[in-house]
């Protein structure tokens, strides 16, 4: 199986450029941290954060793409690139702000092609989507405002296949904090793939199913996944959510999950979105409960 990592993290990029208080974007080369990434024992896929090329001036321009091609002469690894998600909203209702966020993310697919990703992964909804979807309404009225929602996030999309051109199934489209259900129905009506993030499903963002029941009940449109252990607990009628932690740390059944990809012959990238000590001690824990997944 073929694991991944996201070395662009935002924390670490800021701790990287922001010396006693004081940010220097000379310190960021994407290309080292690329690099040290590889050097980790059983990773062979980068996903690029494409919105690093909004947040660090420079970081992601033809120098530093040309270098990053160059690497993967040299490693032999794939590239993924997760769309940018800051700041834009594919689903809202404002035009002008749906428009500039389609252009965006066909700005960072044009910019990401070079590195002939395998994927891009693409949240079809954003925070604005999110919040509206966790509204105090009556559930039929909740539905409505998501299919809503779910519309303008379709427009989206057909915008975003239309003007890059990219075939729909290298669009892997996120399971993220929105119903589920209307975001199956955007991937289905474009022909898109889907992203699947662990996590998130722990945490009860995008649905209550077992991890497995998703993965089998969908794995005909699953291209990539985001391997991350999370959790969800209610203690006193208050909900204590979280995701994006290391294998072992959540309620993942890493053991049942990981077998099922195996006899599947899963392969697709499975891209840690964690730390280096926490992708780390992930590994560790493969290795001891899924031997077989790392051959």
């Amino acid at each position: 199986m073929r694991f991944g990592i996201v070395p662009l993290e935002f924390r670490p990029a800021v701790e990287k450029i922001v010396v006693d208080g004081v940010p220097d974007f000379s310190r960021f080369d994407i290309v080292q941290i690329v690099e040290q990434a590889l050097d980790i024992a059983h990773i062979s896929v980068i996903e690029v954060t494409m919105d690093i090329a909004h947040i660090i001036p420079d970081s992601l321009g033809d120098e530093e793409i040309d270098r990053l091609i160059e690497l993967k002469d040299e490693y032999g690894h794939s590239y993924t690139a997760h769309l940018p998600l800051w700041s834009v909203e594919p689903a809202t209702f404002n035009q002008q702000i749906r428009k500039a966020s389609v252009d965006t993310i066909v700005q960072s697919i044009e910019l990401a092609q070079p590195l002939e990703p395998e994927f891009y992964v693409l949240h079809s909804t954003g925070a604005l989507a999110s919040e509206f979807s966790h509204l105090e309404f009556p559930s039929a009225m909740q539905d409505v405002i998501s299919a809503a929602l779910a519309g303008f996030s379709a427009n989206s999309v057909e915008e975003i296949l239309t003007q890059s051109e990219i075939d729909s199934r290298k669009l892997a489209i996120e399971n993220i904090e929105f119903p589920f259900e209307f975001t199956l129905q955007v991937a289905e009506e474009y022909d898109t793939s889907i992203c699947f993030d662990t996590g998130h499903l722990l945490a009860r963002f995008s649905g209550d199913e077992d991890v497995v029941d998703f993965y089998t009940q969908h794995k005909d449109i699953i291209t990539e996944i985001h391997l991350n252990d999370g959790s969800y607990l209610e203690k006193h009628g208050v909900k204590i959510v979280d995701d994006h932690l290391a294998l072992g740390e959540g309620q993942m059944p890493v053991k049942a999950f990981l077998t099922e990809l195996v006899m599947d012959d899963f392969n697709g990238p499975l891209i840690f979105e964690l730390t280096t000590e926490e992708v780390l001690q992930s590994l560790t824990l493969i290795e001891r409960e899924v031997p077989q997944a790392l051959n």
